[in-house]
């Protein structure tokens, strides 16, 4: 591999702009003029030099060493692409687009120039310019995860936010651990959300769906007894409304309303046989009223449709023990730490379990993870206190 294909092999690989800046002095390195005709080897010097300045990150030195080899090869597209991306780290963004149309004019798909380009643009805010530069870049080169997430900060930014989130979706498709596009996604998603629910409430105001949305927005913020006013509002309008019981009956049981949220969740269950939450809520409510025949059916359709449900299998095994199935107690206890390791009161049932079973050396296996992890817990709990002990000492020491 040549130096210049190596550079532009870099260029195709950059992420966003800051890393882009961190891996000027891989690029610049690589970056010699090849073609028809050999370099001097003055040009070459030149850009070397120009490589180590930027290293130093003294990039009006390394701006001046890639002007002057312009002076011997004043149309070379790779010393044009170094002065490009350097006149963006010292901020000249207009500059940089005008030394990056100089490749255009003469190679309007030169790989990497046009994801660059749009990075310029969406520095200026420039955005509509951005998706035309970025869109440029993908018909060459239709994975580039550069030019795909300029693209959709830029369709973001413009307020398209739909046709951000499927170029987003599709770089989390290619790449699920990808931490800054996973993040846009959930800033676009509640964009997205809040604008359809603003048109909503513009569009229809008294509607069954305008007070059901504004009884989710109670509800996520704990304002419960608002939720439930503005779910029995959609009730009123239309009783027929798709989950209107479920959601009443999850707004009880979180305010501990264990009469209303009984009755809301068996009528909930009526409309779907299905719906694992509400045999779940059902269940914990039925075990808190020590009602374990009754419960042990629900928590069966809530671990099938939800089998990481970790607290299902701990409260379905405690419902085993209440009415006297050990084995299988063991069984669900089991299955709840397999899932969650630290499961503190897990593992103390399985102690005590495990002892009335005759296992002595499981119970005492138990007993000692239960001892671990409540020190373990006391230990934090007093840093959390120690902490915030010294802060309030410290602010008023700053009074």
């Amino acid at each position: 591999m040549t130096l210049r294909s190596f550079a532009n092999f870099l260029c195709s690989r950059k992420g966003a702009l800051l890393p882009l800046i961190s891996l000027f002095s891989l690029l610049l390195v690589a970056l010699r003029p090849v073609g028809a005709r050999p370099a001097p080897q003055a040009v070459d010097s030149l850009i070397l030099q120009a490589a180590e300045a930027a290293k130093a990150n003294d990039y009006a030195g390394a701006e001046k060493l890639y002007r002057q080899a312009l002076v011997s090869a004043p149309d070379d597209p790779d010393i044009l692409k170094a002065l490009g991306i350097v006149g963006q780290a010292e901020g000249k963004y207009d500059e940089s687009i005008e030394t990056f149309q100089k490749i255009l004019k003469r190679a309007p798909l030169y790989p990497g120039v046009n994801s660059l380009l749009g990075i310029s643009y969406y520095a200026l805010k420039n955005f509509d310019k951005t998706i035309d530069a970025t869109r440029k870049e993908l018909t060459a080169n239709p994975k580039d995860p550069q030019a795909r997430r300029y693209l959709a900060l830029a369709l973001s930014a413009s307020g398209r936010l739909f046709e951000a989130i499927q170029q987003l979706e599709s770089l989390v498709a290619d790449d699920p651990h990808d931490p800054a596009a996973l993040y846009q996604l959930v800033v676009d998603y509640r964009a997205a959300t809040q604008q359809a629910g603003q048109r909503l409430a513009k569009l229809f105001p008294a509607s069954e769906f305008t007070h059901a949305l504004d009884a989710e927005v109670y509800a996520d913020n704990g304002r419960l007894d608002e939720a439930i006013w503005e779910f029995q509002e959609v009730s009123r309008k239309n009783p027929t409304f798709p989950g209107i019981h479920f959601a009443l009956g999850q707004v009880y049981w979180r305010k501990k309303d264990s009469e209303n949220a009984l009755a809301q969740l068996k009528l909930a269950l009526q409309e779907d046989p299905n719906q694992p939450l509400a045999h779940y809520y059902l269940a914990d409510i039925l075990t808190n009223q020590n009602e374990y025949p009754q419960a042990i059916p629900h928590l069966q359709m809530a671990i099938s449709g939800y089998p990481q449900l970790t607290r299902a299998y701990f409260l379905l095994g405690k419902c085993y023990v209440g009415v006297g199935d050990l084995q299988h107690a063991v069984g669900a206890f089991n299955q709840a730490v397999d899932q969650d390791p630290q499961y503190l009161e897990a593992h103390y049932q399985l102690h005590e379990l495990y002892a009335r079973l005759g296992d002595k050396e499981k119970s005492q296996a138990h007993l000692q993870i239960f001892q671990e992890l409540t020190r373990e817990g006391q230990e934090k709990d007093k840093r959390l206190l120690e902490n915030s002990l010294q802060k309030q000492s410290e602010a008023k020491g700053h009074n």
